[in-house]
Formats: structure tokens, sequence, C-alpha cells
């Protein structure tokens, strides 16, 4: 027999092609997509591409996706639950990214339900995920959980790792142990500028104004020059505790190292000065700034309003709108107060529909808590009434407390009986409201009345919460 002649070069490409075709094209990179997602809309339609392509199991895509919902202004948190249920085994990636964002919601506490359920499945946590957790832990301020996620630190070795030794001392410090959020302080070799400068403003959030101003000067010591978010960040520790003597010997560092007084360092410092009641000192940096943004007029004009300064604060207001700096929020917060300490009704009146209708800014709690409560001081109660009953959402406790007290000072019985129920819903055992009404009963001689009162509330056993007061023993 014959050999069989050997294919031609075109037959022979022609064979392999058979049996080995091209590679058909590429479809995109869903998690490019993903990544370059700007609403939920776009998100969605990438989802089912995702679907339709049957690459819904490409866990990388997914993560992406799920990052976008979770953690985007844009996204949903509840269609990022949905895709985690989805997804037959979700890495790593995606439980930090879910227990990321449970720990900045209005419900920090999921996020450590997530751990849990994380760990039943016997998903290893790494250093990424215990700085979530841990902020999760100070967003709600548990001192429990706090040391049970610090005993998960010890367990998986993470205990040096930096990020989590800082999350670790601001949740203790935060939860009010000082003592625990020092002793790993303590504990940590080589400390970071970020550990310090977390530790001394737990001390000023919590009121210890010496050890705070010790650690300060024992880190300069030790050669760490703070920076400018350093300074920053303790000083607007010290404008919450009231730790004028901390603030004011940062101010003095800065003179001496030549630093600059940019817009940032500014506005804590006046931040700092007018929430301490030093509002000359606080109006004397704030003039001398070269540039201010909105932060720096908001801090002048929220420490003038509340240390009464009402009329300079309005100035302020009204000077801003001169110089065509839009306000925000906060802005009306601090007017509508000053408006409140000094009874200017009208002008509390005016500046509340200007938040509406001219800078479009939806008003939240605070700003109704403010008018609910010049309404009140101003004896418009029904006013005040009806506008707690057009908020968007349910009024709390303090609102509807400070409806009854003018109620109280006023002496409308109809109305506080009204306001009474509703508080009742929120918290029946309170039996401060109990007092409040059966003083107007009494007062009105509505003695029958009072005994009733008095019947519910030893039937209902109900007992007076203790007050406290703090008192500053350096001063």
């Amino acid at each position: 027999m014959r050999p069989p002649k050997p294919l031609s070069s075109t037959k022979l490409a022609a064979f392999t092609s058979v049996l080995h075709p091209p590679p058909a094209p590429r479809s995109p990179r869903f998690s490019l997509l993903a990544d370059k997602c700007t609403s939920m809309h776009q998100l969605k339609q990438i989802h089912a591409q995702m679907i339709v392509s049957s690459r819904i199991h490409d866990n990388y895509a997914a993560s992406r996706l799920l990052s976008f919902c979770a953690l985007s202004e844009s996204g949903d948190l509840s269609y990022a639950f949905r895709l985690f249920n989805n997804t037959q085994e979700p890495n790593s990636f995606m439980w930090n990214t879910l227990i990321r964002a449970q720990a900045s919601s209005f419900n920090p506490s999921e996020a450590l339900l997530l751990y849990v359920n994380m760990r039943r499945l016997n998903v290893v946590p790494g250093k990424h995920t215990f700085p979530f957790l841990l902020k999760a832990c100070s967003n709600f301020r548990s001192l429990e959980s706090c040391i049970q996620v610090h005993t998960h630190v010890l367990k998986f070795g993470l205990d040096l790792d930096l990020h989590v030794v800082n999350g670790i001392v601001r949740a203790y410090s935060v939860s009010g142990d000082v003592r625990n959020a020092r002793r790993v302080f303590d504990e940590v070799p080589v400390r970071s500028l970020s550990i310090w400068t977390t530790m001394i403003s737990g001390y000023a959030q919590n009121y210890c104004s010496n050890e705070a101003l010790e650690l300060f000067d024992e880190m300069i010591v030790e050669g760490l020059e703070p920076n400018g978010a350093t300074l920053a960040s303790v000083l607007s520790a010290c404008a919450r505790s009231g730790c004028l003597d901390l603030g004011e010997r940062v101010r003095v560092f800065m003179e001496e190292k030549g630093i600059e007084v940019g817009v940032i360092l500014g506005t804590a410092l006046v931040h700092m000065y007018a929430k301490n009641g030093a509002i000359l000192m606080a109006q004397k940096l704030f003039d001398s700034m070269s540039e201010r943004n909105i932060a720096t007029w908001n801090a002048m004009i929220c420490g003038l309003a509340v240390h009464g300064h009402a009329k300079e604060a309005l100035d302020l207001f009204w000077k801003l709108e001169k110089e065509q700096i839009v306000p925000n929020d906060i802005t009306f917060v601090g007017v509508l107060s000053g408006c409140c300490h000094a009874g200017l009704l009208d002008v509390g009146r005016r500046i509340f529909h200007l938040m509406k209708g001219v800078y479009g800014i939806k008003p939240k709690i605070e700003h109704y808590g403010c008018m609910v409560d010049l309404l009140g001081r101003g004896g418009e109660l029904l006013e005040a009434e009806e506008l707690i009953k057009g908020m968007a959402w349910k009024a709390d406790v303090v609102i509807l407390g400070a409806l009854l007290g003018s109620c109280k000072n006023h002496g409308i019985i109809e109305i506080a009986e009204r306001v009474v129920k509703e508080i009742l819903v929120l918290e029946p055992h309170n039996h401060g409201v109990y007092v409040v009404l059966s003083n107007m009963y009494a007062e009105a001689g509505r003695w029958e009345d009072v005994l009733r009162l008095r019947k519910v509330m030893n039937t209902g056993n109900l007992k007076k919460t203790p007050g406290w007061s703090l008192v500053d023993t350096d001063n």
C-alpha cells in the first residue's frame, strides 16, 4: 500500500480548526462594569446580564455588585443582602462588605449578628473584618460587645495589627472604658500616630483632661509630631468634652511649630473655643481666617447661639447670605436654636420657611425640635402640635417632651393630655409624664384627676428615674 499523501498547509489548517475551534469572543468583564456603576438601574442591568450569560456564580464580579449596593450612596442595602443570600459560597470580601455597611447603618448591632453567622459557617475572619466590627461596637457604644470582639482578635492572633488595635482603643474609649483602652495602648510595642491620637482623644472624650494633656506631651517627647489630621481630631474631642486646657495646649503647640492654620485646623479651633464658651477667642480666630467654608461658619453660628448670643448668630447668618455661601442643615439648627434661646418667634418662623422654600433643605428632627420649642415658648401650642403631626416621621420622646413642658408652663391641660398619651405609647413606664400631668391637675384644682393618676402610678409600680450630674473637679 502506498502511504497517504501529506495534507497541504491549507487543508491542515482547516482540519485543525475543526478539532480546536478558535475561542469565542469574550463577554465584557462584569467586575469592571460593576465598578463603573452610578445607579441601581445600571447595576440591575449588569446583574441581569450575569444571570443570562451563566456568570452569576462568578464570585469576584458578584462581590463588586455587592460592594456598590452596600456601600454606595446610590446603593440599596436590602438588594445587597438579596445578592449575598443567593451566592452559593460568599467569600470573605462579601462578608466584610456587609459587616462594614451594617457598622455604619442605623442599627450597627446587625454587624455583630452577621459576624456570628460568618463564624457558624466556619468562615475565618481576617485583619479587615475586625476594624469594621469594632466600628460597630463604637457606634452603638456596647462595652460587652467590645470585650467579645477583643477576645476574638486575640484568638486569631491580630492583637498586634495596628489598624485593629486602633479600633480596639477607640471602641473601649467610646464605650467609657478608658482603663482597658489604655491597657491595650500600653501593650503595643510600636505605636502609630493614629493610635496615639485615638488614645488622647479617648481621654478627652471621657473628661480625663489631665491624662490627655500628659499623653499629648509624652507623644511629643517620643518624637512623634502630630499632623493636621491628628490635631484636628484632638481639637474635635476637646470640643465635645469641654476640655479647654488640652485645646489651648494644642494651639500653643501649633504656634511653637509654626503650623499653618488652614481652613480645617482653623475650623477645629473655632469649634473648640466656641463649644467651650470662649466666644471672644473663637470670634477672633474666625475673623482672622483668610479662608472659611460652611463648617467654619456653622461652628461660629452654633457657638454663638448655644451661649445666648442670638443676635450675633443671626447677624452672621444674614452675612452668610450676602456672601452667597449656601447654608446647610447644621446652619439652620444653629440659627433656630438661637431663636429659641432669645424667644424670636417670627424670625424663627421666617428662617424655617427659608430653609424649605429657598434652599430646598428638608427639615430633620432637630429642626422640628427647635421649632416646637420656639412655638411652645411663644404660647403657640396648637401650631406646635400641628407641626408635629405634619412631620414625615413619628415624633420621638424629646419633641413630645418639649411640647409637654410648654403645656405645663402655659397651663394647657387639654393638649398636655394628648401629648402624655403619645409619650406613653413610646415609653409605657415613663414616670415623669404622670408627675407633670398630676401637677397640672393640682394647679387647676382637679383633685379627682390627681388621685386617679396616683392610683395608676401605684398600680403600675412606676418609679422615678434618678437624675445625675457631672462636676469637673479640675476647675
